[in-house]
């Protein structure tokens, strides 16, 4: 069985062109889980022996980003100002760093950019939530 580290992974945020231009978000320390779930839906009646479920449909997990911050950086800057106060979604694609390149894209709504650890010999971080809108395309 392989094992990958993730030193060299790389999450770019989309401009919206055509073609579409990703940029890497700089200074990313930590990405967090990136996946689907799915909830369940309760259809127990009357007549049932015990509960039964359905699979309700695919929700993307939000996705928690580290960043070291940089308020000189022009994409740091579009996720904490324009990104968080957008009504609409932004792409982004996940570049991980194993021997095939997977690579996952999706479109999110920044639900938070906060600035984070100011105290006494700390560096300052730049945290994102992402909340996926539709599904996430594996390659």
């Amino acid at each position: 069985m392989a094992v990958y580290v993730a030193d060299g992974t790389i999450i770019a945020r989309g401009d919206a062109a055509s073609p579409e231009v990703f940029t890497a978000i700089a200074q990313v320390a930590s990405i967090g889980t990136v996946g689907s779930d799915r909830g369940l839906i309760d259809v127990t009646n009357l007549s049932s022996a015990a509960r039964e479920y359905k699979k309700a449909i695919v929700d993307g997990q939000e996705i928690q980003l580290s960043c070291q911050w940089d308020p000189a950086n022009v994409i740091h800057v579009l996720l904490q100002e324009t990104d968080v106060d957008a009504e609409t979604s932004v792409n982004f694609k996940i570049t991980f760093a194993d021997t095939s390149t997977t690579i996952v894209t999706f479109a999110a709504m920044v639900t938070n950019a906060s600035v984070t650890n100011v105290e006494i010999d700390n560096v300052l971080m730049l945290n994102v939530t992402l909340k996926p809108t539709g599904a996430l395309t594996w390659t």
